[in-house]
């Protein structure tokens, strides 16, 4: 799609150099021909990094600062008018192709679950148990048991001001659930926003009562123990362990190996192999001679 075939809305922009745009996300995503919003300065610099980016809204402040390769549309309010545009996305075909659902015979889907009409694929040997909820756009690998009472495919949380008042932003992707997956009882994995999938990777094993927001994509292995929070787009590696009542920031990333103690409130990017405890979240042994040194 091209800026200047996009469909008149409030509020509007204009079409400073025209292009075209496959996807739509922020300036840190890998998509391509991505089309984003710009209103600081701050994100001029990933901007110019990320070669995926094809088109930008943006002010008439930053115009100018706007590489040459790129399209640009004005806005007085480049966030309002991107967010308006992606929910008018969502109501066509530009993030998904609608199919009917595919669920194998092997798998067992108790009678009281709830799966939507269409855009469900379900594989093989999958136990699907009562009051299980599943929404369009969910991809379920081999081997699956998803316990009953949980959500998958929900509604994250995000919104906007649109003057005085909060819009609701629509999601437009799903969940992708890989093979040997557990999700145990009256857990809520959300959908992407921008298209494309939250992900749950291979042999993970997701507690009781867990939430696991939009855009997180969970390496192999994982495990999720109850009262885990995992916020927006975090991204993690393999054999991660996240403990009871522990909170993942949005937007970071947990190398593999690594270990979220109990309580944990993470803040910043957890490396490969490393231990973090405590509110905010660092190193564990430093966080246990702190804690022996107020005692």
């Amino acid at each position: 799609m091209k800026l200047s075939e996009c469909p008149a809305q409030s509020p509007s922009f204009r079409v400073v150099r025209d292009g075209a745009f496959a996807s739509v996300g922020f300036v840190s995503y890998e998509t391509d021909a991505l089309l984003v919003f710009i209103e600081s300065e701050a994100y001029l610099p990933e901007l110019v990094a990320n070669a995926r980016v094809a088109a930008v809204i943006t002010n008439d402040a930053l115009v100018d600062k706007i590489p040459a390769a790129l399209a640009v549309a004005v806005s007085d309010n480049p966030r309002l008018a991107f967010y308006t545009l992606h929910n008018h996305l969502t109501e066509t075909d530009f993030y998904w192709t609608s199919f009917d659902n595919e669920i194998d015979p092997s798998s067992k889907v108790h009678p009281r679950a709830y799966l939507a009409d269409k855009n469900i694929r379900v594989g093989k040997r999958c136990v699907i148990e009562p009051n299980v909820t599943i929404h369009e756009r969910t991809i379920i690998g081999d081997d699956v048991i998803i316990r009953a009472g949980t959500v998958i495919g929900s509604e994250g949380n995000q919104f906007i001001y649109a003057g005085e008042h909060l819009m609701g932003v629509k999601h437009a992707g799903g969940v992708r659930i890989a093979d040997r997956v557990e999700i145990q009882s009256n857990t809520c994995v959300d959908m992407a926003v921008f298209g494309g999938f939250t992900e749950i990777g291979e042999e993970c094993k997701i507690d009781n009562l867990v939430h696991i927001a939009h855009n997180v994509k969970l390496g192999k292995r994982n495990r999720v123990i109850a009262h885990a929070m995992i916020a927006g787009s975090v991204i993690s590696g393999d054999d991660v362990w996240f403990g009871p009542c522990c909170a993942v920031s949005d937007g970071l990333k947990v190398g593999s190996r690594a270990s979220v103690s109990l309580g944990a409130v993470v803040t910043r990017d957890v490396p490969e192999d490393a231990r973090v405890s405590g509110n905010f979240a660092i190193e564990h042994g430093k966080f246990i001679a702190h804690m022996k040194s107020i005692r």
